[in-house]
């Protein structure tokens, strides 16, 4: 098959090092779900073109190589709020007779629309990866998400043959799919179990922030934003110290919100056992994991829509502590290797932190299952095949 891939961004060689820091041009879950899912659909024999944006270091930066797989990058012509883009060139590169698929992939708007409208008149089957709702917080962020909502959004989604979402409770409780279930088809994110295992080193990134092995260690990572619920975690933390004085948080990412958490951190007198670790390259990541006992995502927002996260902590042999929101309680649905406390609940947070930590054999038991569970169900080469099946089914 000749597949084209539609991408807000996809990462450089650069970035894959973990040698690219680039505030302007952020590679994210989408981006690396992109790279992942094309790396193992050209494994099938199958021809892939990505389309996506340029770095504004382009020139500093070199593409990865992937074997039947070519990259076209077009600059960005607007930026809007922080996110979302507008690459008019897109509109040119992409044509889509030349192509038996086109999948492009959300949630930073405007380029997957651009995809579906340059698709209007020679038409190919065209599949739209949802990975959560657009939304902005804020009264500007409001209004912004509403008038996106009734325009560009419906129009993208009324345009897409069939819409990819990574749990069926998310599709379940979205307000903009709502009208659209009937084309919904539920694939998971997946994960790379060769690079996120239960051999990693434990003890490099304890040795770096001075945590000795007495020390137990929570671990949080993504973007420090409202969505993400890190300040009931802090609290949470607090409460848990109490009780139990050698816990220690790591909050691994940047965000807006690291100035209110640090804050609360200070309040309540544990800023001594908070750590910011801040931006950590993609190859030191698998050892922040491993330094971990426990991994936490208490997100508390729609905005959260499966969290891959999860399923990097499981491949490392971690219990996990996620929120009953949809999409990321699905994740492990049977609770084998996860416990799912109520969202914005700090009383359940802390006792389920509590509870991992007073009983290693339950934690040790949860992370063997959690790792069980990846490999059986969200490794990268099963994910490949199911979406070639989709494409399939379409052509």
């Amino acid at each position: 098959m000749k597949i084209c891939q539609v991408s807000p961004r996809f990462p450089y060689k650069e970035h894959l090092e973990g040698k690219a820091i680039e505030k302007s041009y952020p590679v994210g879950g989408v981006s690396q779900v992109v790279y992942h899912l094309s790396k193992e659909l050209s494994q099938l024999d199958n021809d892939i073109t990505i389309i996506t944006t340029k770095s504004p270091r382009h020139n500093d930066l070199s593409e990865p190589y992937l074997e039947n797989v070519s990259i076209c990058r077009v600059p960005i012509d607007i930026r809007i709020f922080s996110s979302s883009l507008i690459a008019l060139r897109m509109f040119k590169s992409l044509i889509p007779s030349e192509y038996d698929v086109i999948h492009a992939h959300t949630p930073v708007p405007l380029v997957a629309e651009i995809a579906a409208l340059r698709n209007l008149r020679k038409k190919s089957p065209f599949i739209l990866s949802y990975q959560n709702d657009v939304g902005k917080e804020g009264f500007l962020g409001n209004i912004a998400t509403m008038v996106y909502r009734s325009t560009f959004g419906r129009f993208l989604l009324e345009h897409s043959d069939v819409i990819v979402t990574s749990t069926k409770s998310y599709a379940m409780n979205s307000k903009p799919l709502a009208r659209h279930l009937h084309k919904v088809k539920t694939i998971p994110n997946g994960v790379d179990i060769m690079r996120f295992h239960q051999e990693i080193d434990r003890s490099t990134i304890r040795r770096k922030h001075f945590l000795d092995e007495n020390s137990k260690v929570l671990l949080f990572v993504g973007r420090l934003d409202l969505y993400k619920g890190c300040d009931y975690l802090v609290r949470a933390v607090a409460a848990a110290i109490k009780e139990l004085p050698q816990v220690y948080l790591i909050l691994v990412g940047i965000g807006p919100e690291e100035a209110g958490l640090r804050a609360i951190a200070k309040e309540l007198g544990i800023d001594s056992n908070t750590i910011f670790a801040g931006f950590v390259s993609d190859e030191d990541l698998p050892y922040y994991y491993a330094a971990c006992d426990i991994f936490v995502l208490p997100s508390v927002s729609p905005l959260e829509g499966f969290g891959v996260v999860q399923l990097e902590a499981m491949a490392c042999g971690k219990p996990v502590i996620t929120t009953t929101i949809p999409g990321p309680s699905e994740v492990d649905t049977e609770g084998l290797a996860t416990i799912h406390v109520p969202p914005r609940d700090i009383e359940a947070l802390t006792d389920a932190i509590t509870k991992l930590i007073s009983n290693e054999d339950l934690a040790r038991k949860m992370g063997e299952k959690g790792r069980r569970l990846v490999e059986a169900k969200y490794t990268w080469s099963k994910i490949a095949r199911d979406i070639s099946g989709i494409y399939r089914g379409l052509m």
